[in-house]
């Protein structure tokens, strides 16, 4: 067996070829295994080693270097993340690009602009030439204000999309209240993509870049002023591809940092609307729960204490003991009930249910408890039964709560509950006996209506007509009725009182 020496050159020459068959370009993600070493750039920037397919590719990288310093590494990722990245898909060249890049080296028209009215006559002639996009960049609100709304930018805008090329237009302003309500208007009109910038990301240049083929940066030197003549100062003019694309690049930036912001912002007021809607969920029951509590102990107390007590006054306390016991139950069930649907954690239990019958049981369970108030509860039905698919127990829980508000809120007079067949589910249901498909039931009564203070948020959490009760009962009722498939609202009526209308699909055979 022979014994031969490695040699250490030649361990060298494949630990080289590894490390070649592992090198991707910083920048594109591209691998470089196939280069000849000769060909591959290598960079030292900010004391770090980078390697590139091509110059185009390491000029970008220096670029976006110059604007995310050391940022930059954090902000791309790996190099597949970096690729995968719709944003850097738009800012990275692409070959067609590149090949754009090398043809105008020798040849490219960048131009400082000293006149500011030559610097927006150059701008209004490139969006007029635009015949795919435009990305706008305001360095402040009064910007977007001064060229959009008083410089009859909007009638640009409007000629463009009534044009019958396909045009997107994108702009980034900073937030202001002056053009708050403008902005929103402008979005749902004209369908544009607007986005606000947050506040450590204003600027203090304009940027103008249509079809990615020209470019204009535009100084801000006065705010203050209402003419755009007076607020601007130098402006640079360029169709020079590698420097359009820095501001592109720019530009996507600052788009995907606005809708990082957009969510945060909207996320802490979730946070804050969960915080305050629990706060005063808390301090609801809290008070609520004590009024029945209260009664049930210190009556009991009575009981224990005083043994002198006849059969008939301890019926009597032991009657409204249990009165309020009731209320408790009734009270800790809508908590429970409101807890779980907070947690999406709300089911029913569906069956094949008659609704008229349900009403009926209902509107005898409620005429016994009558006896203070000059008021009946009269049943009217198109059919003796309507089958729906529905859970019963939390349809009876409906019918309770709506019948037992308009008993509260009513001193005389009758309350009409109604069952008809329904083609639709909703506000505007018309009968159509060949097309039902819902059963519409209506609680009608002559009481005091609904306050056109809460008319808009009846079926909020939390909304309440009077000083009493949580506020819990009709935004639960909501969510049964919307469980089942059905809608339920409410009007005050023409002469007086007011109807409360849900619908329940059918039971189909």
């Amino acid at each position: 067996m022979n014994n031969q020496k490695e040699n250490p050159s030649m361990h060298t020459k494949e630990k080289e070829q590894q490390e070649q068959l592992a090198l991707k370009c910083s920048l594109c993600g591209k691998k470089l295994f196939a280069k000849e070493s000769s060909d591959i750039i290598i960079e030292t920037i900010s004391g770090s080693k980078y390697y590139f397919d091509g110059p185009q590719c390491a000029m970008m990288f220096k670029r976006l270097n110059h604007v995310y310093g050391a940022n930059l590494k954090n902000f791309m990722g790996t190099s597949s993340q970096f690729i995968a990245d719709p944003f850097w898909d738009r800012t990275i060249p692409t070959v067609e690009e590149i090949k754009e890049i090398n043809q105008e080296i020798d040849k490219p028209d960048i131009r400082v602009i000293n006149s500011p009215e030559e610097a927006l006559k150059t701008c209004m002639q490139l969006i007029n030439n635009t015949k795919n996009e435009i990305l706008l960049l305001f360095s402040s609100a009064n910007a977007f204000y001064r060229r959009i709304v008083k410089a009859d930018g909007l009638d640009v805008i409007r000629e463009i999309f009534q044009s019958d090329l396909k045009i997107k237009i994108r702009i980034l302003t900073p937030f202001d209240e002056k053009i708050s309500s403008f902005v929103d208007n402008l979005k749902n009109s004209l369908k544009m993509d607007i986005k606000y910038l947050a506040e450590p990301l204003q600027l203090k240049v304009t940027i103008l870049v249509v079809d990615r083929n020209h470019s204009m940066a535009v100084e801000l030197v006065n705010d203050n002023v209402e003419n755009s003549i007076d607020a601007i100062g130098l402006s640079t003019y360029s169709n020079s591809k590698s420097t359009v694309l820095y501001y592109v690049s720019i530009f996507e930036s600052l788009w995907k940092q606005a809708d990082i912001y957009k969510k945060a912002e909207d996320l802490y007021d979730q946070l804050k609307y969960k915080n305050e809607t629990q706060r005063q969920f808390l301090n609801i029951a809290a008070h609520e729960l004590r009024n029945p509590i209260q009664p049930i102990l210190g009556l009991a107390e009575v009981m224990l204490s005083n043994k002198n007590l006849n059969v008939i006054q301890q019926e009597e306390l032991l009657r409204i003991i249990v009165n309020n016991a009731k209320k408790l139950q009734f009270l800790t069930n809508n908590l429970l009930d409101v807890a779980r649907i907070d947690e999406n954690l709300f089911s029913l239990d569906l069956q094949e249910l008659d609704i008229v019958q349900l009403a009926n049981d209902v509107i005898n369970e409620m005429k016994n408890q009558i006896t203070d108030k000059k008021i009946k509860i009269i049943l009217k039905c198109s059919d003796d039964s309507l089958y729906v698919s529905g859970d019963k127990i939390r349809l009876n829980q409906v019918l309770l709560n709506l019948i037992n508000n308009s008993i509260k809120y009513s001193n005389e007079g009758d309350i009409i509950v109604s069952i008809n067949k329904s083609s639709n589910s909703h506000e505007n249901s018309t009968s159509n006996e060949n097309n039902s498909k819902f059963a519409l039931v209506q609680i009608i009564d002559k009481g005091l209506g609904i306050s056109p203070t809460i008319i808009q948020k009846l079926f909020s959490k939390f909304t309440k007509g009077s000083k009493m009760g949580t506020g819990l009962g009709l935004f639960i009722c909501k969510n049964i009725v919307e469980g089942h498939g059905g809608k339920i609202w409410a009007k005050n009526n023409q002469d007086k009182g007011s109807t409360f209308s849900f619908t329940i699909p059918i039971k189909t055979k």
